[in-house]
């Protein structure tokens, strides 16, 4: 096999990256971390640095595998530093109060060692806010099924073969994968339910994961911070209703 077919995440993020902007569900994560008021925050896989030039930290640090944008964090007196989180260590970054890793676990080979170093930058008492997406909708999954669509769900421009999705989660299966490692789990993926879901759920009916979100979780160790998000999660969903 020639270099050029192999997959260079350093490379995708570099020529291919697209940023899009802030998004729903870092809006989201943003939301608790205006509430937590964290003195260090870390976004790990940060892309571009819309998101973290509204976090409201005395410490601000990116971390990503290329460098694309690593001027552009710097010049908005945000820490950058390249790190492959599945083979470096970001023990040296620690201590961190929050981290952020959204839309990363499934462009990762081994997940697991990443989540391994993410834990141990937080410690015992720190945040991890994650999403991954939901590769199994119910309109494209009929679409695969009916032989209309290849699998590719998120990068429509890459053949099936060199999807930089590597890793397809479930939500059952991303609340096993982030419980290795964190031993409270609180999902936020309620919170941003589009019409569909909501309708649903209105009805008294449990949401299929087909019409839901991707899994997104608060992820601590401490059992105060996670009492303290809870607490956080009801009052977004009362605002909701």
């Amino acid at each position: 096999m020639s270099d050029a077919a192999l997959y260079d995440a350093g490379a995708y993020l570099d020529t291919s990256f697209k940023s899009k902007g802030i998004g729903g569900w870092r809006k989201l994560y943003l939301s608790f971390i205006r509430d937590l008021a964290p003195y260090s925050v870390i976004e790990l896989g940060a892309g571009a640095p819309e998101f973290l030039e509204q976090v409201d930290a005395e410490r601000r640090v990116a971390v990503d595998i290329g460098l694309r944008y690593a001027d552009a964090f710097r010049e908005r007196g945000i820490g950058f530093f390249r790190r492959d989180l599945e083979k470096d260590t970001l023990a040296d970054l620690a201590p961190a109060d929050v981290a952020i890793c959204s839309d990363v676990f499934e462009h990762l080979i081994n997940p697991d060692r990443a989540l391994e170093n993410i834990a141990v930058l937080l410690g015992g008492h720190g945040v991890l806010f994650s999403h991954v997406p939901n590769e199994y909708r119910l309109g494209h999954v009929m679409k695969v099924m009916w032989d209309r669509s290849d699998t590719v769900s998120f990068h429509k421009n890459n053949a099936e073969w060199e999807d930089p999705h590597f890793r397809r989660f479930s939500n059952r299966g991303f609340r096993h994968f982030l419980a290795r490692r964190f031993r409270y789990n609180l999902s936020l993926a309620d919170l941003h339910y589009d019409r569909p879901a909501r309708l649903v759920r209105a009805l008294g009916l449990r949401v299929p994961y087909c019409l839901a979100g991707g899994p997104t979780y608060a992820s601590t160790n401490d059992a105060a911070v996670h009492a303290r998000l809870l607490e956080l999660k009801k009052e977004r969903a009362r605002a909701r209703h």
